[in-house]
């Protein structure tokens, strides 16, 4: 991968570009053609909100509907706030970023992918979009999307494995027959889409003066959160914390289960079980009047934990209104 090159272009905002091997990287990055010779400044993966609001195609409501949303929930000494990731248009979820750039590096018309959530959502819609055929493994735990699946016209299968990653060989047989799999848990455009957040999370954060001293971000593929501690540790040496399920929580793994992308970082890793997670969805809907989801429940929790004072910014992955029936056993 790309890690040094990527390293010095974010400590120093800018990087002049000499080989052919450092433009191929950052053409991945920069989602255009870098050539040898090019300057390029890290002010470029600044988002460029549109103003009007109005979008030719429901592809550019995501890539010009950028920023999504950041919340002050807390000031001085624990200053925080919130990244609102349900705001992407296609799975309401931060893995619409993720999608989108596996796709469009995934050649062919026909996609495989394992999901446990929102990674299928956002593979169904992104596969209208562009026009390609999908399907998806479900293990148990994500049987709660198949509705989502149903009306956005992809194939999927329900296996009965407990876990994402355990589902990984039944795509060899769709793979020798031609499909393309994109492969969210070891592919690393994963973790450099997430450069791009942490740069629209670094605009907006310097935009009210700030700097991060803490992230606090769930771990699943490892990939957004591994990028973010990435991105903020090289350039502020901010601090990650990683949250880890102590049970189950949708969405989220323990490292143990296998996370490539989170090695590259030096996090604190903590533990919060899905009660706890739930317990942190109702307090901050009591505060604020927003229904997080149960991994973000679990960010807030682990920040109430915190007893540090600094600047925290969170990634909320998505809402709550996808887990009706996961609501239903906690009453």
């Amino acid at each position: 991968m790309c890690i040094d090159y990527y390293r010095e272009l974010i400590r120093g905002g800018s990087y002049k570009v000499s080989t052919a091997e450092e433009a191929r990287c950052f053409s991945i990055l920069f989602d255009r053609e870098v050539a040898p010779g090019e300057e390029i400044s890290l002010g470029e993966l600044a988002p460029r909100p549109r103003h009007n609001r109005v979008f030719e195609n429901s592809l550019e409501l995501f890539t010009a509907g950028l920023p999504t949303p950041l919340l002050k929930i807390s000031g001085e000494p624990k200053e925080a706030y919130a990244k609102l990731e349900w705001y992407n248009p296609f799975s309401a979820s931060v893995k619409d970023r993720t999608v989108y750039y596996l796709l469009k590096s995934t050649y062919g018309d026909w996609v495989v992918e394992v999901s446990s959530g929102n990674v299928a959502i956002a593979l169904s819609a992104l596969g209208n979009v562009f026009r390609k055929r999908v399907k998806v493994y479900l293990p148990t735990a994500g049987r709660y999307v198949v509705p989502f699946l149903d009306y956005l016209g992809a194939e999927y299968q329900l296996l009965d494995v407990s876990m994402t990653i355990e589902a990984l060989e039944l795509l060899e047989k769709d793979i020798r027959e031609g499909a393309a799999h994109p492969n969210q848990f070891f592919n690393d455009i994963n973790f450099i889409a997430h450069l791009r957040t942490a740069a629209e999370l670094d605009w907006q954060l310097s935009s009210v003066g700030k700097k991060p001293s803490h992230i606090i971000a769930a771990l699943g593929t490892s990939g957004h959160a591994s990028a973010l501690g990435f991105y903020f540790g090289a350039r502020y040496g901010t601090k990650l914390i990683a949250v880890q399920p102590r049970d189950w929580i949708p969405g989220i793994r323990r490292v143990e289960s296998g996370m490539k992308w989170i090695k590259l970082v030096d996090a604190e890793i903590v533990e919060v079980s899905l009660r706890e997670a739930l317990e942190g969805v109702r307090k901050f809907a009591k505060s604020f009047g927003l229904l997080i989801g149960p991994s973000a429940g679990a960010v807030y929790t682990a920040f109430l934990r915190q007893s540090a004072s600094g600047v925290y910014a969170m990634v909320f992955p998505d809402n709550l209104f996808k887990y009706s029936l996961l609501l239903e056993q906690f009453k």
